[in-house]
């Protein structure tokens, strides 16, 4: 029996209850399922953060990508929601000071093979989307190979010196620009970072932002590999390209000659559980107006 005082809701009353408690939860699973999806979206505009998944049947985020430089030797970490080897004990925070600040929990700083000077551009909602997704793939209990730094003082000394001398700084807007040309700018200088292997770089390994875009020749490239100039100079660039097929290019990896996209590029178009051919048109027209809209440069690649 209630108590003296208390009053039983009418079963009318109890219905209401009962919508307004669903109305509060249901909004809530499936806007967690929307970031989730956001998050995978913005993951493939970043090429699908390929480097963290190894070519060939590799699980996805697990890591273990061999980089080499003059610094050493580097493997891509685990990102998946792995408590022991991956991100699973990390929080929101600690992720996204990673992918924009390249510091781990322990304050060690990542090598900067992981874009984070250029990832810092991203904003804040994006960032959050992608750690969502991030926390939703299957975790894989496998450690990364531990990297083999070879030059003395590399890490305490040339890295923070280099980071602060040379290392661009981009300025994250306080919300992702949505359509046109800046939505194209936000996403190919922050977020699918093509000016990392289409920038030549200087003596000092900096991207030579003088030539932004303009290409590097076989042996300058991420890997050794020569990187096309894609400015809109029309003897060396893209000037010759439509922005429709810049788009295409970007979905389908088909050039206007006929030609197909090869190596990195190929990867970066399929991505790992999203790519860049997962985009929408509206986004990879927005980026070939931004690519149409920059200074051409004549740097013909061979």
């Amino acid at each position: 029996m209630p108590r003296r005082g208390m009053r039983v809701p009418r079963c009318g009353q109890l219905a209401v209850v009962l919508v307004l408690i669903l109305a509060a939860t249901v909004p809530a699973a499936a806007q967690t399922q929307e970031q989730i999806a956001r998050g995978k979206y913005i993951f493939g505009a970043a090429a699908g953060c390929g480097c963290h998944t190894l070519p060939k049947g590799g699980a996805l985020n697990a890591g273990g990508r061999k980089y080499d430089g003059p610094f050493g030797t580097v493997y891509s970490s685990n990102i998946t929601p792995d408590p022991a080897n991956g991100i699973g004990k990390w929080t929101d925070e600690q992720v996204i000071t990673a992918i924009r600040s390249g510091r781990r929990p322990n304050a060690e700083r990542l090598i900067p093979v992981h874009p984070y000077t250029v990832f810092n551009g991203m904003a804040a909602q994006d960032l959050q989307d992608v750690v969502a997704y991030l926390r939703s793939v299957p975790p894989v209990n496998k450690p990364a190979p531990a990297k083999k730094i070879t030059v003395p003082m590399f890490e305490s000394v040339f890295l923070p010196a280099w980071l602060a001398t040379f290392a661009p700084r981009e300025n994250p807007p306080s919300t992702a620009p949505t359509s046109g040309q800046a939505r194209g700018e936000y996403l190919t200088r922050a977020v699918s970072h093509c000016g990392e292997c289409h920038t030549p770089r200087t003596m000092t390994m900096a991207t030579d932002n003088s030539r932004f875009l303009a290409g590097a020749p076989k042996g300058k490239g991420p890997e050794g590999s020569a990187v096309p100039n894609i400015t809109p100079d029309r003897e060396t660039g893209l000037g010759s390209w439509t922005e429709e097929q810049i788009a295409d290019f970007l979905e389908t990896g088909n050039k206007p000659d006929g030609d197909v996209a090869g190596g990195l590029m190929a990867e970066v178009i399929q991505g790992s559980s999203a790519g860049y051919k997962d985009l929408t048109k509206a986004d990879r027209l927005a980026i070939a107006k931004y690519l149409k809209s920059i200074p051409p440069i004549k740097n013909k690649i061979d």
